[in-house]
């Protein structure tokens, strides 16, 4: 009955005396103690199909030999045939073999398998060698079928038993098998296969109780007693999870209660049972490619090593077992596109083209009968010794194959002499390593033995860790054949162990240099030592038998020098290694320089910390820290008592009552004392705060809310903080061309063109780079690892200036610096450069973690390799990775830290994104918003280290500078002050914007454009001033809506709850109304903490609502307020007592009504650039306006500070007007980014006195404010601008001056009267003036909003500009972009142009280019990203090409960001 099933179809194996040698343990090859080189009965266990020759004889135990006085082998000696090796349960065994026609991953001429297995006691009781000598000692006797009572018979050997004998011979064969033209006996069941193909008929064709059909075929369907090891293949990819999966170890195999059937039907159908004998429960086999190995040259593998296995002995192996090797081989003919399977009429209609489906359709149907025939096709696939014109060339040209199809398609196999494994000695830890240290080979030369081989240690090369312990024990034969050469007694196997100084060198070295067994140079009374190293030398001979020191004769028994008076079996014991360091052993006897070496080499190396070490390590390393920090703590407790460590909630944590009642107790009343000090002062400061108390008079008035500032005047999270709300902007022309959209959604529109191309033009060579280097070292060539080096190697360069746009702090050192550098530098769209730096470090990582993922899936899909060990083969580092899973891989640091990377990486992505960091959707607001991007951001650090520990020492060189930066940032940031600000007043503005009005700190200097950071409630936020460097106050405009948390915390609790609390009243639960204003005193604390306090009913609610900051154009001589900037603040703002940048407030109690604000700046932005340019054009979007606002103030205070030195000159400024109207352009080298560079004289002499005194201290002039609380100005109270004169500075030209000292100098005002005194002295005078006092003479200001009502923010500061001496140069133009009536439309005077809709920017540049010919005009924007968009693409379009020369018109576009 034909038997369907997959496992059939495996093991189609090649013919040709292919053969396999087991060396360690000794491999029998049928041999048992026959006193020659062949074996007699290559029948008596097993059928191995090698060379009679191969094997080992059974080892020996006599005391001392087991020979006769001639020297022949007497089986009778006590010990003969007793000498088994034993092995410790947990010990590392290593098999060693050879084959004889190659295998292994890489053998192209053949397709193998090499299967490991053993059977041991529990699956047959029966298992022995046998002692029973010649050639009728086959295992179950010389009957066929075998008789149970001869098989029992304990002189003849046993593997199977002969139960499963008897089941194999009455079971039917597979008839579903190939057999080609094998003539088939039916008759003798599961016995016949193609390889056997009369079955065994007789007792002379039994090989002793095997399954020939169980031998021949892997993994069998039928239960079996051998326990499988391990396989290794050829064919990993494709075979190994079919025969994990197939093994006995974890599938049950079935079989009938009538033995004779061998499938479920035809059992059922003979009225059987078909049952399932148990899976082992064991562990599947390993399975792996095998190392390759040469055929025809006795298998030696890489190097000329023998092929080994390293099995640690399980601990459920115990009792008396044996080990089986089998190597099945076969040929590619099998294939299906084989020259050999494409012709007749059954091949040609094969699908598959494995050739595990060559199954009994291709079986010849007269087998026998073409055998040396003329092929024509199959079936069979190839007949027997087929004879064809192979070449066609014609038939006088036939040739023959030598094809035996009984063996197209064969197993060959060794097994070892029967071995003990025991449990290991009490004495070992479990946890303890034991390494089986044995002696491989025979007595003979290399002819007489082949293929065995002859003597030597195994391993030859070990490497063990100091503890690790090494089992000792060899064996030998004393029935070698006699004429076989070799030293000492005639037909002995004898090795001992002694040390030498190296390995080219024969002499052992003395006692007393001794290292292996025993360290004689530290220790050199070791008895125990000297012990092993006699024991290992002299093999115990003096105990075994007396010895002759005399006795040369190399027979004589008392010959010990040559260990004739040892015992073929040696047992050294378990010997730990303590000595670190490499130590090279031989054996005196068989060590025979010219005719043979046996030498070894055992390196112990220091012990390495296993995981469950390493975590008690570390957690003792971390309780010892802890302790350290316990004790440390307790003592700063107890010797600080006022510390809160000490106090009463606290104290009870540290064992202060060991240090005695008295001392504790002394220290515990200081702490009282210390704490009624205190709250004496709390009470004197209260008491003094009540007294200057008022009573309120006004009621709470509660006010709706107002809407909030939305419809796309979204800006940055970190600029909307402050800002937020952009008028909406015309979007880019969809006629522009695709790829120049391209470029600037990746920065190549408007400034730094440069930067980002050249970027990206290194991004791509550092990628080439990476590329070239890697190309041939991917896994089997893989592109994928080239690949994911270019973008390794790009990102290193990318992530190392990713830090760079970050650094706030050098790049408001480098701003003003002069120069073209903005063209290149990114210091003024710092946040858009870090934005391409980002995605170009997420499109780097994707194709690296792709190309990555692709390597990796190419690995994994490669065959795996054996594992090498004892490090003989020199596995590269492809195949020792080969075939690894993802698991494994990804269980390296470098892939642990890059997911790690990865993960962070993808948070900051996530929260950085819009709709995250500005909270815009209700998921961000509950996770939150800014604060989670501020969170994510800040683990920065981190990321870089965890990249510092991902890459190669490459990316330390990449991060060298970047580093050195960093910390050069942070110094700069340490050193710039933090201050206590001091609020004057918090104004609501309409739209929820709120008006924040601070004092000076002192030292504090500025410029119009730039911002400060803002910190409350543990969280630091960037704001653009709005005041002027002129003025003696700073104000910031805050858009507070709520959907801002921070913000519209901040101006709940400045508008509403402070003042509440200031006034005793109720926390408010609704909102104030806009034009309220909340005024704030300075209020030092006991422990010196600056904060404000709100007024008791300072609280009112104005009729405006605007920012009714008047901008005097009086300047007068005062110093500046200094009082809320002390410098014991100053110095608690940098000390401890303040926070750092990022850190929280500090938890110091403070009064009602009270709230404690810090700033620290300030920072440098683009807006502080109008200075460079004579035209500027300035676009502001609604709260956008904010840094516009504080140049406009400054332009009024510049002009001023221009008609006060005039005035000093006795001229005005009308005398210069009209020659500079009559100036032509400048030369476009005026036009730079630079300030325009003046003559030596200016250069030399003003600007160095310039430098040489902006360092000290500063009397401020103070700016008359003409705030008025009504809201409205008075006309007759604003100077005029005729009367400026008046207040003329006289010799001192007394107005502060940016750039300049606040009091120049006499040698400047010596150089100002030079100026106006020589020759063509105004001219030099007015250069003067404009170089020093720098003011665009034209400003085109563009207002965005969405209604008129925005406009009340800054009204009175436009007023103010249209009336004051820049009147003439200030253009406002404004629009309107949301929906409006006419008939509510107002006409404002200050407004030179007002508009309804959205600004038609191409033709607002082409009338300015008209307008301001051959100049560079300076294009800033503060507002929307998408209005940015359009303001840098009609900046390129309508500047002039470069070869115009100095007469072109060009438009540099600057951005505002955060």
């Amino acid at each position: 009955m034909k038997l369907i099933t997959a496992a059939h179809l495996l093991t189609l194996i090649i013919g040709v005396c292919g053969d396999v040698y087991l060396h360690n343990p000794r491999g029998s090859n049928n041999k048992l103690s026959e006193q020659q080189n062949n074996a007699q009965n290559q029948q008596r266990l097993f059928d191995s199909q090698n060379n009679a020759a191969g094997g080992y004889q059974i080892g020996d135990n006599c005391k001392p030999v087991c020979q006769d006085a001639n020297q022949n082998y007497d089986a009778t000696v006590p010990g003969a045939m007793q000498g088994a090796m034993t092995y410790y349960q947990g010990s590392e065994l290593y098999f060693e073999w050879v084959v004889q026609h190659g295998c292994g991953v890489g053998q192209n001429n053949v397709i193998c398998q090499m299967i490991l297995q053993y059977m041991c006691a529990s699956d047959n009781p029966g298992i022995r060698d046998g002692t029973k000598r010649g050639n009728q000692n086959t295992a179950g006797g010389e009957q066929e079928p075998p008789d149970p009572t001869d098989a029992a018979a304990q002189e003849l050997g046993q593997h199977e038993s002969i139960e499963f004998y008897l089941d194999c011979k009455k079971r039917e064969r597979n008839k579903g098998l190939y057999t080609a033209d094998q003539n088939m006996n039916n008759n003798q069941g599961a016995t016949a296969t193609r390889q056997n193909p009369n079955g065994n008929n007789n007792a002379n064709q039994r090989n002793g109780l095997e399954c020939p059909e169980e031998r021949d075929y892997y993994p069998y369907w039928h239960p079996t007693p051998w326990h499988d090891i391990a396989i290794l293949t050829s064919e990993p990819v494709s075979r190994c999870e079919y025969y994990k999966n197939e093994s006995q170890n974890v599938k049950a195999k079935g079989y009938c209660s009538k033995a004779e059937f061998n499938n479920p039907k035809t059992c059922e159908q003979g009225s059987g049972e078909w049952k399932e004998k148990d899976a082992w429960n064991q562990p599947a086999p390993e399975c792996i490619g095998g190392m390759s190995s040469r055929d025809n040259h006795n298998g030696n593998a890489r190097g000329g090593n023998p092929q080994y296995y390293l099995w640690k002995i399980p601990d459920y192996v115990e009792g008396r077992c044996v080990f089986r090797l089998r190597y099945n081989i076969t040929t590619g003919d099998f294939r299906q596109t084989a020259l050999a399977n494409v012709k007749g009429p059954v091949t040609e209609d094969r699908t598959v083209e494995d050739f595990f489906s060559v199954d009994s359709s291709l079986n010849d149907p007269n087998p026998g009968d073409r055998r040396r025939s003329i092929f024509a096709g199959g079936p069979p696939i190839l007949s027997q010794d087929p004879i064809a014109d192979w070449l066609d060339l014609g038939d006088e040209y036939r040739l023959q194959l030598q094809v035996n199809t009984n063996q197209y398609g064969r197993t060959f196999q060794d097994r070892s002499h029967s071995f003990y494994v025991s449990k290991r000695p009490e004495s070992v830890p479990e946890n303890a390593r034991i390494v089986n240290y044995n002696v491989r080979g025979r007595r003979g030369n290399i002819v007489q033995v082949y293929p065995s081989v002859e003597y030597d240690f195994v391993p030859q090369e070990l490497t063990v860790e100091q503890g690790d312990y090494l089992h000792f024990q060899w064996t030998g034969s004393d029935a070698n054949a006699k004429g076989n050469d070799g030293n000492g007694r005639q037909g002995t196997d004898r090795s001992n162990l002694v040390q030498v100084q190296n390995s080219e060198e024969n002499v052992p070295l003395p006692l007393k240099k001794h290292t292996l067994l025993f360290d004689a140079n530290s220790n050199p009374d070791d008895e125990e030592g000297k012990r092993l190293v006699q024991k290992f030398a002299y093999l115990d001979q003096g105990s075994v038998a007396p010895c002759d020191k005399d006795e040369n004769n190399q027979n004589a028994k008392d010959n010990c020098k040559q260990l004739n008076g040892a015992s073929g079996y040696f047992d050294g014991g378990l010997v730990m290694m303590k000595q670190i360091g490499t130590h090279l052993v031989a054996s005196t006897r068989n060590n025979d320089f010219s005719n043979r070496s046996q030498k070894a080499k055992i390196k112990v190396k220091p012990r390495s910390l296993q995981a469950l070490e390493v975590a008690l390590l570390l957690l003792g390393l971390t309780a010892l820290a802890a302790s350290v920090a316990y004790v440390t703590t307790a003592v700063y407790a107890f010797r600080r008592p006022t510390s809160w460590l000490f106090s009463k909630r606290y104290r009870k944590f540290f064992p202060f009552r060991c240090i005695g009642k008295e001392r504790l107790q002394r220290q515990v009343d200081l702490r009282k004392e210390w704490k009624q000090k205190e709250r004496l002062r709390w009470e004197a400061f209260l008491e003094a705060d009540s007294m200057a108390k008022t009573k309120s008079d006004g009621l709470w008035e509660a006010g709706s809310k107002r809407n909030s500032l939305q419809h796309g005047e979204a800006d940055t999270k970190d600029k909307e903080q402050g800002q937020g709300g952009m008028a909406d902007a015309s979007k880019p022309a969809l006629e522009y061309r695709f790829c120049c959209r391209c470029l600037r959604a990746v920065g190549l529109a408007g400034g730094q063109r440069l930067t980002m191309l050249c970027l990206l033009v290194l991004n791509l060579a550092a990628f080439c780079h990476g590329f070239i280097m890697h190309i041939d070292l991917g896994f089997e060539g893989s592109l994928a690892y080239p690949f994911a080096k270019g973008a390794g190697f790009a990102l290193d360069m990318d992530l190392a200036i990713l830090l760079l746009p970050t650094l706030k702090s050098l790049q408001t050192s480098l701003r003003g610096k002069g120069g073209r550098a903005g063209e290149w530098l990114p210091i003024d769209d710092p946040i858009s450069f870090h934005i391409v730096c980002a995605m170009l470090v997420g499109v780097n990582s994707a194709i690296h973690i792709v190309a990555h993922i692709l390597h990796m899936i190419t690995i994994t899909s490669a065959p795996p390799i054996e594992k090498d060990p004892l490090g003989l083969f020199r596995l590269s580092d492809t195949e020792q990775v080969s075939g690894a899973s993802i698991g494994v891989q990804l269980a390296s640091r470098a892939h642990i830290t890059g997911i790690l990377v990865t993960g962070l990486m993808c948070v900051m992505y996530l929260t950085a994104l819009p709709s995250i960091r500005r909270a815009t959707c209700c998921i961000a607001r509950r996770c939150g918003g800014f604060r989670l991007f501020q969170r994510t951001h800040s683990l920065w650090p981190l990321v870089y280290i965890l990249l510092l520990a991902h890459a190669s020492h490459r990316f330390w060189i990449w991060m060298f500078f970047p580093f050195v930066f960093v910390a050069a940032d942070r110094m700069i940031l340490t050193q710039r002050r933090r201050y206590p600000a001091v609020l004057k007043s918090a104004r609501l503005l309409m739209f929820d914007v709120i008006h924040l009005t601070f004092e000076v700190p002192e030292h504090f200097t500025y410029q119009a454009g730039q911002y400060i950071m803002l910190f409350w409630r543990g969280e630091w936020h960037p704001f653009t001033l709005t005041s002027a460097p002129e003025e003696n106050q700073l104000t910031v405009h805050i858009r507070a809506t709520d959907s801002m948390d921070w913000c519209s915390a901040l101006r709940r609790h400045l508008t509403q709850e402070v003042p509440a609390e200031a006034s005793g009243m109720a926390k408010p639960s609704g909102s104030v109304a806009p034009g309220t204003i909340v005024e704030y005193n300075k209020l030092e604390l006991p422990n010196g903490t600056i904060c404000c306090k709100a007024k008791p009913n300072s609280m009112s609610t104005e009729g405006g609502t605007s920012s009714s900051d008047k901008v005097s154009l009086d300047l007068t001589l005062t110093g500046r307020q200094d009082g809320s900037d002390s410098k014991e603040a100053v110095r608690r703002a940098k000390t401890d007592e303040s926070e750092s940048l990022f850190g929280g407030a500090t938890d110091a109690p403070m009064p009602p009504g009270c709230v404690q604000l810090q700033l620290q700046g300030p920072f440098g932005a683009p807006a502080q650039r109008v200075w460079e340019f004579q035209t500027v054009m300035v676009v502001g979007a609604g709260i956008g306006v904010t840094p516009f606002v504080s140049i406009l103030r400054s332009v009024q205070m510049r002009m001023q500070q221009q008609e006060l030195l005039y005035a000093s000159q006795g001229k005005s400024r009308a005398d210069y007007e009209l020659k500079s109207n009559q100036r032509t352009a400048r030369s476009e080298r005026l036009h730079g980014m630079a300030p325009p560079a003046a003559d030596s004289f200016l250069q030399s002499d003003v600007q160095r006195d310039f430098e040489l005194h902006s360092r000290k201290p500063r009397i401020r002039h103070e700016v008359a404010h003409g705030m008025h609380d009504s809201g409205s100005a008075s006309e007759s109270s604003r100077p005029r601008p005729d009367v400026l004169g008046s207040r003329a500075l006289g010799s001192d030209l007394g107005s502060r001056l940016p750039g300049m000292p606040a009091t120049p100098t006499s040698s400047l005002a010596a150089k100002v009267a030079e100026a106006s005194a020589t020759s063509g002295g105004a001219s030099l005078l007015d250069q003067l003036v404009r170089n020093v006092i720098p003011v665009p003479k034209a400003i085109h200001f563009y207002w965005m909003v969405r209604n008129q009502q925005e406009l009340d923010w800054f009204y009175d500061l436009l007023a103010t500009a249209k009336q004051g001496p820049a009147q003439n140069r200030v253009e406002v133009n404004l629009f309107t972009t949301g929906e409006a009536e006419l008939s509510s439309v107002k006409k404002l005077a200050c407004v030179d142009h007002q508009y309804f809709g959205r600004p038609s920017w191409g033709r607002i540049f082409k009338g300015c280019k008209e307008k301001h010919k051959g100049e560079h005009i300076g294009v800033f924007l503060c507002g929307s990203p998408v209005i940015g968009v359009e303001l840098a693409r009609q900046s390129e379009r309508n500047s002039d090409p470069p070869d115009l020369g100095e007469n072109r018109t060009r438009f540099t576009f600057f951005k505002e960001n955060f």
